[in-house]
């Protein structure tokens, strides 16, 4: 691949007849002298006549203006600010078999760059990182094809949104062809791995096949590359000759490590609520939990050293008055974030400490629950926690709104509403002291609502500017998460049902989130509150809303709810548990009652301590 930071410019050749002779059409066209309709990658022509399409020549193209410069160097990536870049793909040295795979491939980097991947993601992974690397390994190569096709028959599928699509079992139309397409190179990918094993390719690969995954609806394969890549970056930083396997990586590793550990880290927090199993038929993570197991660790400790790992040398941040650029805020806004890590082995401690796990008693439930929101050490680190989103905010909030002035379709207006949701998210969301009474919930409303309005306006915003499904995909994302959060927290009625309209709607995908799931959860919720509201005091209705949990099941399959329902006979408030389950093509979800699963107590316990 080639280079260039200077405008491509074409010398015209003059032609002696009046019309210009037409070079573009696929080679078996070209070769008949007769017009091709230049469908890609084959063209219809060539289907319907029951010939075989040799594909398209490929040509040097133009490539609209970017705000990076990718330098293809398989040891380092680095970036530039040019006045215009040119990609220009080289077939003989990237050994692409045929153009097919070729226009994959293109298709691949296209949505790596899309608007809601880099909007919602931090750093280079994504449109930098994945690109160069899948470039350079044949590997990593075919992963990115893989991408590519499947991303092809999203586009030309009738289908709108992420959460609607189903992966065809035969290729019944011409576009089902390129799904199976990328089953083929996804393969491959893997078959090229076993066969030439590499830590850096492994590493990568399992981002790329998690990615595929996810993208085509499996999330239990997407579990299984989750517990892989998290068992692997288990062993290079914690293994005594670790050091050794990450200078393997790349003269620079930090970098990359950082960024996957980045995605990892995420979606191992979501894998403590979505379960590949049921409750209680085996670790969520089985690989990773059986190497903490030897290496005597915990899952905690391991989430907080990869929070730790630095992105560069210095991860040191100073908040300055006001922030001049979205990139000096995301580098403070990341260190600050990777720090949020550190609050949930002390919840883990506390859990374990209470000696609630397994017990039915009601009153020591409740004493649970009030020694958990008040834990002086939880007090005090969502304080200091507070204090810090609290000056980053104040520094953050005149660029915000100055970029908010901006045209809605340029990139860094979508990014800065990203940034903003991300902020948020953990500003409102995760302090967890602010959630022990009803009026200091209350108080947080308006802080609901703006959290409403960005989304609204980012969804708005995507949806004009994403016109394939793949579009819509984002491991970094927790924008769905957090509106379920709200829809289960907020005080006010009318942000709640707003929040469940909008998971209603919600055309993407985050993560392992199972988003009709999500939605099916939040209405039924709507239920719950219904009842609550029936008896006792504002307080007391709070504190029985304090005992709903909730787990996924197969994947996000299934939905286990806890709540306390009261009963008709003895007019008591009982613990129930119901079962919901999801079925595709149809939000019509019946939920049905069952015995409590696990050990019949808290279900935080049965997932969080061992």
């Amino acid at each position: 691949m080639v280079l260039q930071s200077e405008p491509l410019q074409q010398n015209r050749i003059k032609s002696r007849t009046s019309a210009p002779k037409v070079r573009t059409g696929c080679i078996t066209c070209k070769r008949r002298h007769v017009k091709c309709d230049e469908e890609k990658p084959h063209c219809s022509n060539c289907i319907q006549g029951g010939r075989h399409c040799a594909g398209y020549a490929v040509k040097q193209r133009k490539r609209a203006p970017s705000p990076d410069q990718i330098c293809w160097d398989s040891q380092q990536v680095t970036h530039r600010q040019p006045p215009r870049i040119r990609v220009q793909f080289d077939l003989n040295s990237l050994d692409f078999q045929d153009t097919t795979g070729m226009l994959y491939f293109r298709e691949f980097v296209d949505l790596m760059q899309g608007p809601w991947t880099t909007a919602a993601s931090s750093g280079d992974l994504w449109a930098v990182i994945l690109p160069q690397l899948a470039r350079n390994s044949s590997t990593l190569r075919y992963a990115g094809m893989a991408v590519g096709a499947l991303s092809v028959w999203c586009r030309k599928s009738t289908y709108r949104s992420l959460r609607a699509v189903s992966v065809p079992a035969l290729p019944l139309t011409e576009g089902d062809s390129h799904y199976f397409h990328a089953v083929g190179y996804y393969c491959q990918s893997l078959k090229l791995q076993s066969q030439r094993a590499s830590v850096q390719d492994a590493l990568f690969l399992s981002v790329l096949l998690l990615f595929f995954e996810i993208l085509r609806g499996n999330r239990k394969a997407a579990l299984d590359h989750v517990n892989h890549g998290l068992a692997l970056l288990l062993g290079l930083l914690a293994d005594e000759d670790a050091h050794l396997s990450i200078a393997d990586l790349s003269p620079n590793p930090k970098p990359l490590v950082s960024a996957v550990a980045d995605v990892f880290g995420h979606l191992a927090s979501q894998a403590r609520s979505v379960l590949r199993d049921r409750v209680g038929q085996a670790p969520p993570l089985p690989n990773l939990a059986k190497a903490l197991t030897n290496r005597k660790e915990t899952m905690e400790s391991f989430m907080v050293r990869l929070s730790q790992v630095p992105p560069s040398s210095v991860p040191s941040y100073h908040i300055p008055a006001t922030f001049n650029s979205l990139d000096e805020f995301e580098e403070c806004w990341n260190i600050i974030r990777r720090r949020q890590a550190s609050m949930a082995p002390i919840m883990v401690e506390a859990m374990q400490a209470s000696g609630v796990k397994g017990s039915k008693d009601e009153g020591l439930i409740q004493n649970f629950y009030l020694e958990l929101l008040g834990n002086p050490r939880i007090r005090e680190f969502c304080e200091n926690s507070r204090k810090g989103l609290e000056a980053l905010n104040n520094a953050f909030l005149p660029l915000f709104n100055r970029v908010m002035m901006f045209d809605t379709d340029s990139p860094t207006y979508l990014r800065a509403i990203h940034l903003r949701l991300q902020f948020l998210g953990v500003y409102v969301f995760e302090d967890t002291p602010q959630f022990i009474d009803v009026e200091t919930v209350q108080s947080r409303t308006p802080l609901f609502r703006e959290y409403l309005d960005l989304a609204r306006t980012a969804l708005r915003t995507a949806e004009q500017q994403i016109k394939n499904p793949a579009g819509q995909l984002s491991l970094h994302c927790g924008l769905a998460w957090y509106l379920l959060i709200l829809a289960f927290f907020c005080r006010d009625p009318v942000a709640r049902d707003e929040a469940v309209w909008i998971l209603q709607n919600y055309p993407g995908q985050d993560g392992l989130w199972n988003t009709p799931a999500l939605y099916a959860l939040a209405l039924r919720n709507r239920v719950v509150e219904r009842i609550n509201a029936t008896d006792g005091t504002p307080a007391e209705q709070w504190r029985r809303l304090w005992h709903r949990e909730f787990v996924f099941e197969d994947g996000g399959e299934r939905i286990v709810l806890r709540y306390l329902n009261k009963d008709e006979a003895s007019g008591k408030w009982q613990l129930v548990e119901e079962l919901g389950e999801i079925r595709a093509g149809s939000e019509d979800v019946q939920w049905k009652r069952q015995p409590l699963t696990g050990s019949g107590g808290l279900l935080m316990t049965d997932l969080y301590i061992a």
